[in-house]
């Protein structure tokens, strides 16, 4: 139907901004279960199969792909849940255990994202509008709630039931709520990570090193490359960190002279950060993910939290949709906002963990040797073990 020269007037039940994990988590939930949607997106199908994105699907976020019938067509076989914490270049394998004995699948983000896309789009027929610009939302009490977007064809307007913003932290889903309505809940950690996409695999485990000269990861990003991840300052720009410092720097917190140099994809600069905004939904817009919250790297829990999210919203959206009880939607932060406090104590404790036992010139020595032996007691003591295990697997 069109309103107007170019404006195009369509109705449907969910209207979902952003096609990351979340946002085409949910689509192919709801087409699945018949439940009419459209998924907004800004860029183009390629760019996103192409982007990179941490992560490995943990525990929980396995079983809910398994209730909804989707495990083995979206995610690999089942992934050795170790780390190698390294100090000092001294390597301690820690391996995730647990009771369940239910392990994480090796599927990154960015691998899960293109099998997402492939079942939505390819197997399932669902319908993304890719190339939106100019999306606005509207979310007014007493009006159906709106979702305008431009494309080439022109100009669009969608009317729905129900909008949820899976657009990240700069989307427009929560800018588009008034001021005053949520509370900001921050903790910056006053330093950076340098991430460097470079063309060498992980062989053998994930490592998480710290030593003297201050904080490295590496962690596996394909078949064929792997991403490092270095501690550095918070103005640190491209050009301080050329090439042979960023191996120099390598091979000096990891003690291993044997390292050697390859190619450098891209690098990026990630201020180190915890946020909350509370609550997650307003009127009939409800958030997801980085547009509600974000936790450091250093904890890996980011897409998983995001999907913790999408496992609670899409059985709340089928309730109101199928059974017309909306107490579940009206609950929705209650519900998720208590999960999501615990892994953000999980995320500062792994961060300043992991950052104190380096480089003392930035807490102190006092605090550097708290934190190592905070880490000796993941070696030492069944009880932080086990608790160090149940957030890894995602079931604390």
């Amino acid at each position: 139907m069109r309103e107007g020269e170019n404006k195009m007037v369509e109705n449907t039940t969910v209207v979902i901004i952003g096609a990351g994990v979340s946002g085409l988590t949910l689509a192919t939930f709801l087409q699945k279960s018949g439940m009419p949607c459209i998924l907004v997106e800004r860029r183009d199908r390629a760019y996103i199969e192409m982007r990179q994105r941490a992560g490995v699907v943990d525990a929980r976020a396995v079983r809910m792909f398994e209730q909804w019938g989707l495990a083995d067509k979206l995610l690999f076989g089942p992934v050795a849940q170790t780390i190698d914490y390294r100090l000092n270049g001294c390597s301690r394998v820690f391996e995730v255990t647990g009771e369940d004995g239910s392990p994480g699948r090796f599927c990154t983000q960015q691998m899960l994202v293109t099998n997402l896309m492939r079942e939505f789009i390819d197997v399932m027929k669902g319908d993304i509008r890719f190339g939106a610009t100019d999306v606005t939302i509207l979310n007014e009490d007493g009006i159906c709630p709106q979702v305008n977007y431009t494309d080439v064809d022109g100009s669009h307007v969608l009317h729905c039931n129900y909008i949820i913003g899976c657009d990240g932290d700069l989307g427009v889903s929560r800018a588009s709520i008034p001021h005053g309505v949520l509370t900001k809940y921050s903790h910056e950690f006053g330093y950076a990570w340098l991430a460097a996409l470079v063309e060498t695999p992980l062989t053998g485990h994930a490592i998480m090193a710290v030593s003297d000269h201050g904080f490295v990861a590496q962690l596996p990003r394909g078949p064929q490359r792997s991403r490092f991840y270095l501690q550095c300052s918070l103005g640190d720009r491209p050009q301080d960190w050329p090439d042979e410092r960023l191996w120099d720097e390598i091979r000096l917190r990891l003690g291993d002279l044997a390292i050697e140099n390859v190619k450098v994809h891209d690098k990026l600069f990630v201020p180190l950060r915890s946020v909350i905004h509370a609550p997650m939904q307003y009127r009939n817009l409800f958030l997801s993910g980085d547009a509600a919250h974000l936790v450091p790297p250093a904890s890996a829990k980011g897409m998983n939290l995001a999907l913790y999210d999408i496992d609670v919203l899409s059985q709340a959206l089928l309730c109101a949709i199928r059974d017309n009880d909306t107490s579940a939607l009206e609950n929705y932060s209650d519900t998720v906002l208590p999960h999501l406090w615990n892994y953000q104590d999980f995320s500062v404790w792994m961060t300043d963990t992991m950052h104190d036992a380096g480089d003392p010139t930035q807490h102190g020595t006092f605090k550097q040797m708290t934190a190592r032996a905070r880490l000796d007691n993941l070696f030492n003591s069944p009880t932080a073990a086990s608790m160090h295990s149940q957030y890894q697997r995602g079931t604390n």
